[in-house]
This record gives C-alpha cells, structure tokens and sequence, in this order.
C-alpha cells in the first residue's frame, strides 16, 4: 500500500529525519568548541570512552566496553572495544584516547573549560592498543565520568595539518559515533549519513539533516510545511501556535524540564558590578514572575543558582528574589547612589547606564531585554542593550571585555562548579564575571573529593548559598524543553536527560515504510 506524500522545498530520502538548528555550529571540533550548537552535531559523530545513559543516569560504555576503579580511587583502567572503528575505516586504539587526551590538554590548545577536569591527572598510559590507565594525584568524586567523558578523534588524520583549522574546508570531521559527516552548506543545512559499520546498535533512521534556520517564525513555518521534521518550539508557539486539529494530528507535542538554565552575568573586575549591592539591586529589578507569565507563557522554573533545579546539588531552601523596585533604590543608596535632579539614579555626578550583551536573532533575549529596559527606566537608570553575533559576544567575554551579557550554560544533571567558579578560572576559564573568595574554592575544592553523595550535596548547597548571596549572575530561568516531532517517528522517549534519537524509528502502514 502507498502512503500519501507532501511535497518539499528539496528532494528528501524517507528515511532522513531533519532537525532544526537556529545556527551554524562554530566548529566541528569536539576538542575545541564550546558552543551548543557545535556540540549538538559532534554528538552524534564522536564518542568517548563512556558516556550517561540518559535513563538510568548511571556510566555506560562506548568506546570502552568496561573499566576497573582502583580501590585507592586514584587509578582508572578503560579495556577498548575491539570491533569499534572510526569512519574511514581504521580501527579505534589506545593511541588515539592517549593523542586526544594531549591534544586536550595541550597548551597551544585554547579550551580552558575542558582542563580544568583533568587537573588531578597525574599520567595517562597505553599499556597495550586496547587498554588505557590514568593515575590521579588525588581522588576526585567526579573522575569517572569526566575521564571516560573527552571525545575521542583519530590520530591518524588530526595528527596532520593544522588542528585549530575549520573542517568546513578540510575533509570533514571523523569520529567513530554512529553517524558520519557528508555535507555542510553553510546557512543552510549540516548532513550526516549513518554509519554502517558502527560497533554498536545502528540506528534506524540512516540521515540527519540539521536545517539551519534563524529566524523563529520561518522555523515553524518550514515544520508545518513539512520541511523539518523536529523543533524546539517557542513558549508562545507551544501554546498559541500549534493548537490547531492538523498540527496535533501530523506532530506530537512533547515537554520536559531542560538541562540548562539562563543567567545575566556581571564583570565584577570594575564598576559598578564590583560593589555586590549594586548585583543584588538588579535582581530586585526584574519582574521575573511577570515574564514567565506572559513571553514565557507558564513554560519555565524561576531558578536561583548555578545547579539545575531538577538536580540534588539544587538548595531548594533557597527562593527566588521577588520583584521590589523599593527594595533595589536602597541597597542602590547604600551602594552610593541617589536621584538626581533629572530623576535618575547617579553616583558622584555620573548616572547610572549599563550596558547589556545579548546575541543577536531575536527570540526570548531580546523580549526580555526590552522589558528590562523598561523597568530600569522606570527605576532612572539607563540600559543599554547591544546586540552581537553569536561567535562576537563569545570573543568580547572570552576577553573579559563586556559589561553585563545574558546566555545560558547547558549542564549535566552532576555538575562540577571549578570550571565556573573557581578563582583559578577567572582569567582564561569560564569564570569570566571574576567571582569566588578563599570560602567558595574551598568549598568547591572539598566537594571535589567527597564521594559521598549527600555530603557533597551539603557542601554544594552550601556553595549555592554563597553564590546566591552575592549574585555575580541574575539567575533567570531554566526552561521546559518543547519540542515537536513529526508522527512519522515512533519510539520517541522521554527520559532524565531528555530525549534519545538512536531510539526512533520510522512509522509503518500497513507493513509499508511511509514516508512524507
């Protein structure tokens, strides 16, 4: 039996889902990126020796088929699969987890927030092709998933050339995951074939397409049309915009509290962010309730902290800072600050302007700066809202050169703090606001080496008291993740850590593979 088809823009395999990107990945270097977007894409080409299995939570292989724990907890030893092999053909070995592992931590390598991990590594070894053995100087809680956690590329083709190159002129990037790269064209769409020698369970569905579309209204358009096979849609379209009987009936809506959270950081190295009244004045400026209420249609947690509310590290005790213009004027005054006779808020002559970062395209950013901007108005100091490309405002925090900037940090449901907020990370690591005090990296150094888990959650809901307290963010939001899926997909789960694609599966009728 024949299936009805749609028509698309381009000619489109069955067996291809195509998945929504906002934007170009930065570069499709595990070892170096350190944007989402990138990191979405080299999931599915690169693995590492174990990974979280989004269900259980718990360490599973992939690269590695088992591992051994020293009793003394400063000794981990990975066994290799033997029948894992990397896209061009060439097995996996020991000689190329060492060569990544270096490549890593190599000092002509810019990536600060993966180093700060393997501090404590006091060797890496290949005893033989299968096997690898690291040693640590001390024990730390979290080494398993972060040893068994760094993607691993072949030695034999990123030993060659310039490694910091751009793959979208190179050959393209080669893993070993169950997807391989096939195109990129740029602005467009990002492809990957499966890979049919993978080690493991291959997917059914053999294509992913990553279209790449910016703005948010044309996105959904391109879904309904059929174009785009899954997208995270918008709180406003989640509620208003896909309601109708066609939409529900050709897409299934689903909804699950995201791994991430959004933040506005502060540069704490200089006024006026250096005085902590005038971060906690911020705070009691934005109507927080009010924007998750009416941009964020109902469709997000209010969070405090820099852990994932849904996570044990979260101090739940902990509430967030209510709306109370009053209340942010005195700790303003107390700060140094009094109305002028223009009505606004001014310091030795000087009024009271900042300057907010956001990345450029729209969406949520933009709403709510615009609301910030209003309510600040109100209060008589002046914001500032500038607008950057992706890869710019990365650059001007990475230089420690901004203001104030809003993002948002994807996160594991266990997180480590040291990359964040450790004193040592201030200058070329994540620590970009310049927080932390003797307190706050003891207490992220204790934590460290506490293995058991509820006395290394007190020690963190501690931590989160500390940063709370002195607010080198506003924490915003974390938000549900809503995503639509086309129903020609089945098998579509969702777990802790949200959904697993390997799983879907294409829809049958009638014993007949359908297709759009």
């Amino acid at each position: 039996m024949l299936v009805a088809c749609h028509k698309h823009s381009y000619d489109i395999e069955p067996d291809t889902i195509r998945m929504h990107l906002p934007m170009d990945p930065i570069l499709l270097n595990p070892v170096i990126s350190e944007d989402a977007y990138s990191s979405t894409v080299c999931s599915r080409i690169f693995e590492s020796l174990l990974e979280r299995d989004r269900k259980t939570l718990k360490m599973k292989g992939q690269i590695a088929e088992k591992w051994i724990i020293g009793d003394d907890k400063l000794t981990y030893t990975f066994n290799l699969r033997r029948n894992n092999k990397f896209h061009d053909g060439k097995p996996v070995t020991s000689a190329d987890v060492l060569f990544s592992y270096n490549m890593m931590m190599s000092e002509k390598i810019p990536n600060a927030h993966k180093k700060v991990y393997y501090k404590d590594v006091l060797s890496i070894s290949a005893p033989d092709a299968y096997t690898i053995v690291f040693k640590m100087k001390k024990r730390y809680a979290m080494a398993l998933e972060h040893l068994g956690g760094f993607e691993v590329v072949p030695k034999h083709i990123y030993s060659q050339g310039d490694f910091m190159k751009d793959e979208r002129n190179m050959w393209g990037p080669i893993g070993s995951g169950p997807y391989k790269f096939t195109e990129w064209k740029v602005g467009q769409r990002l492809t990957l074939t499966r890979f049919e020698d993978y080690w493991g369970d291959k997917p059914e569905i053999k294509k992913l397409e990553f279209v790449i579309i910016k703005n948010e209204a044309v996105a959904l358009q391109a879904l309904k049309k059929g174009d785009v096979d899954s997208y995270n849609l918008r709180p406003l379209q989640w509620t208003r915009q896909t309601d109708s009987a066609k939409f529900k009936h050709d897409f299934e809506k689903i909804k699950y509290l995201a791994t991430s959270y959004r933040y506005i950081g502060y540069n704490m190295r200089k006024p006026p962010f250096n005085d902590r009244r005038v971060r906690q004045a911020m705070a009691y400026l934005m109507d927080l309730e009010r924007v998750k209420k009416t941009i964020l249609e109902n469709l997000a947690e209010v969070t405090t902290g820099p852990f994932l509310p849904q996570s044990l590290q979260y101090n739940q005790k902990l509430k967030p800072i209510q709306y109370e213009p009053e209340k942010a004027l005195e700790l303003l005054k107390a700060a140094g600050y009094a109305r002028n006779a223009d009505g606004l808020i001014a310091k030795d002559g000087k009024p009271l302007e900042i300057e907010l970062m956001v990345s450029a395209g729209g969406g949520f950013a933009d709403q709510f700066a615009s609301v910030m901007k209003e309510d600040f108005s109100r209060a008589g100091i002046t914001l500032n809202i500038r607008k950057l490309e992706f890869q710019t405002l990365l650059t001007k925090i990475n230089q420690r050169d901004f203001q104030s900037v809003m993002l948002g940090w994807s996160s594991g449901i266990e997180s480590d703090p040291f990359q964040l907020w450790h004193t040592s990370q201030r200058e070329k690591g994540h620590n970009f606001t310049g927080f932390g005090n003797a307190e706050t990296d003891a207490l992220i150094e204790q934590a460290r080496l506490t293995f058991d888990d509820k006395a290394r959650n007190a020690i963190y809901h501690r931590f989160h008291e500390v940063v709370y307290n002195e607010q080198p963010y506003t924490f915003l939001y974390t938000s549900y993740a809503l995503i639509a899926v086309s129903k020609r997909f089945t098998n579509v789960n969702v777990y802790p850590l949200g959904l697993d694609l390997l799983e879907w599966k294409l829809k049958k009728a009638n014993g007949t593979q359908a297709f759009p």
